[in-house]
């Protein structure tokens, strides 16, 4: 091709490219199947790469990661990153109601949710994404332009005609509470987890390489701008308008209100439902709506005057550590937790508290016996957030050999493992994650149980949870004949598995149910599996060349392919996914929302996979069916304004004969 035709290509693929990115993170109506985007995206960067003086900032390229850093440089932001005042309380509330109405007349209040995340400065000039930075001390922050540009939901390009020369577009970077239980479930093996979604956000902004950035699930939510030249807005409504139309996400509610009463009890509706967001929150955000309004207040040194942090009640408590215990994974991680005196935080007594590795015992410097503040975050296991009272001069001692086998441990980064293989705690974790819920899911297997059973000796591999005898049991605490009769029948069950479960069971480091699921799709069956070389794995999408290394490598080891041989030989039989032509469901993709009363979700999604159905986890324009349960929430919502065929559960089996 000469240069015009290749140019002329570039511009036709980042256009296609562009829309169809937006289709699917800003719109949620996917239009083309991932493996068509990957594809068009792929002959975008081999035309580019050919022909680098092509390359527009803009392109679609341009957010696939690549760029390593060797340190960030400090980035100076053109107008001020303040704080925000915090407001604890209804007296506080009011208090800044007041002060706003002694100048304002009948104002109108933007309510917002108050992001828990890292706080980020997006410049755009003329429409054109140009820099960005952390919010660093509020005036200096670090530049880190190309990290930004690897997150999907951002755009590249304002999508208007009229841009503004200039615009610094400030938000909060957050990852979902679905996506961070699954990164750390993959990080889980490296004993590198996140504590928490704001640290694994800002964490993940300061990777020096972008290639990791593009891997993790970042969302960036617009609040608020900076610096503005040639655009006029009246209010924070039309501001945030204006964002959805250039190609931002909206995230949860922003709602008008003008009388304390009723900002009071948005805030309490809010409340009740934080734990039922998909993203963290930490409060409200209040502001003056009217920007002429903000004017006439202006800024403290630190803060805006028109506007203040409505903060949720803190789920903190002072405690003292009384031991410091030490906890062996299935993967061989020593975790110290810390024993407390039993404290209550928001209803709930905490007597045990992570401290997730032994240096962050040497940063907090704290040992038994002193004093402390635990934090307790929803579902979150609760940590030790800092010392308040040091009772105990002497340096807590990190342990040289393994609390359950004695081994010598090693030091692997921040963890220390112990990698003996006849460890009995490292047994007693793969066993309870091989037969936990999205594993085998064997009811009745508790940890107490398996605990009992390894310390018996009736169980020294996996393949043995399958060869347990019922007369070897009797004898043991907590047996009954009753109990063991339910045990067996449990167990005889169980034994057939889908191809996902199976994999997910065996503990391969980096894999877990989502990683598994994807395996379970691509193979189609556990021999090829092994089989295949790092190369076939790694192309697979979701899957790097890290997690790729070790799926390989656990496939290496002649004692795994033993005891996969010794699982076959106890019985245990892979479901393998059938292939369906002319069933019931073929080609439907169907998505389930609310709760079931004929049969469990996972009974329903196997069914629909069985007559050849795709199920399918949110709503778009290519669902085909959605299947209402109780209280189905904003899906149905969705299904409604795009017009998908919506089925209760009885209809959805009658009508289709399952």
């Amino acid at each position: 091709m000469i240069d015009r035709d290749i140019k002329k290509k570039i511009k036709e693929l980042s256009s296609l490219l562009n829309y169809h990115n937006k289709k699917y993170y800003i719109d949620d109506k996917p239009e083309i199947e991932d493996s068509e985007f990957d594809l068009l995206l792929k002959e975008l960067i081999e035309l580019e790469q050919k022909n680098p003086k092509f390359i527009k900032d803009d392109s679609p390229t341009q957010k696939v990661g690549g760029f390593v850093s060797k340190n960030f440089k400090k980035f100076k932001h053109i107008k001020q990153m303040y704080s925000l005042e915090n407001i604890s309380n209804s007296e506080e509330l009011l208090k800044f109601i007041e002060r706003i109405e002694k100048l304002i007349v009948k104002p109108e209040y933007i309510i917002e949710p108050k992001f828990d995340g890292a706080s980020v400065s997006i410049t755009y000039k003329k429409g054109l994404l140009s820099s960005a930075s952390t919010r660093g001390d509020g005036t200096v922050g670090e530049n880190i332009t190309e990290n930004i540009k690897t997150i999907k939901n951002i755009p590249l390009l304002l999508t208007t005609n009229k841009p503004p020369t200039i615009i610094e577009i400030r938000g909060e970077v957050i990852i979902p509470l679905n996506y961070f239980k699954k990164l750390n479930q993959e990080l889980e093996g490296e004993g590198q987890t996140f504590s928490n979604p704001r640290n694994a956000a800002s964490g993940t902004l300061r990777q020096l390489d972008t290639k990791i950035t593009a891997q993790r699930p970042l969302v960036f939510i617009p609040w608020g701008i900076g610096e503005v030249i040639d655009f006029e807005v009246r209010n924070e409504i039309e501001l945030i308008k204006n964002f959805t139309e250039w190609g931002f996400t909206k995230l949860g509610d922003f709602i008008i209100e003008k009388k304390i009463e009723r900002i009071q009890k948005h805030f309490n509706e809010v409340l009740k439902k934080r734990s039922s967001l998909n993203y963290e929150i930490d409060g409200l955000v209040i502001k003056v709506n009217n920007l002429l309004d903000q004017e006439k207040f202006g800024f403290t040194s630190k803060y805006p005057k028109w506007a203040a942090a409505m903060k949720f009640p803190s789920e903190l408590a002072e405690t003292k550590i009384v031991e410091i215990t030490l906890q062996v994974g299935r993967t061989g991680i020593i975790t110290p937790v810390a024993e407390l005196d039993p404290v209550n935080i928001a209803g709930v007594v905490v007597r045990r508290a992570t401290l997730h590795n032994f240096d962050q015992i040497r940063l907090l410097n704290i040992n038994v016996g002193d004093k402390v503040i635990i934090e307790r975050a929803g579902d979150v296991i609760p940590k030790v957030l800092k010392i308040v009272e040091k009772n105990n001069e002497s340096n807590y001692k990190i342990p040289s050999s393994c609390p359950s086998c004695n081994s010598k441990l090693e030091k692997d980064g921040v963890n220390i493992y112990c990698k003996d293989s006849g460890c009995l705690d490292t047994l007693k974790g793969k066993v309870s994650y091989f037969v936990s819920k999205k594993s085998f899911n064997i009811i009745g297997l508790g940890n107490r149980i398996v605990d009992s059973l390894v310390n018996e000796g009736q169980i020294k591999d996996l393949s043995d949870v399958f060869n347990l005898r019922k007369e070897k049991l009797i004898n043991i605490e907590g047996f009954g004949i009753k109990i063991i009769e339910k045990l067996f029948n449990e167990i005889n069950e169980k034994k057939v598995v889908t191809f996902s479960r199976f994999i997910n069971s065996l503990g391969i480091k980096h894999v877990g149910d989502n990683i598994s699921n994807i395996l379970s799709e691509e193979f189609n069956d556990i021999e090829s599996l092994a089989k295949a070389n790092v190369d076939e794995i790694e192309v697979i999408d979701g899957i790097g060349l890290e997690i790729a290394n070790s799926i390989n490598a656990y496939f290496k080891m002649k004692e795994n392919i033993k005891l996969i041989d010794k699982l076959f030989q106890n019985g245990v039989v892979i479901q393998y996914k059938k292939k369906f032509v002319g069933r019931k469901l073929k080609n439907l993709s169907i998505c389930i929302t609310g709760k079931l009363t004929e049969h469990t979700r996972d009974e329903m999604s196997n069914m629909i996979l069985n007559e050849g159905g795709k199920n399918v986890q949110s709503v778009s324009s290519k669902t085909n069916i959605l299947l209402a349960g109780k209280d189905p929430g904003s899906k149905l919502d969705k299904a409604k304004k795009l017009n998908v065929q919506i089925y209760n559960e009885k209809d959805f089996l009658k009508i289709y004969k399952i």
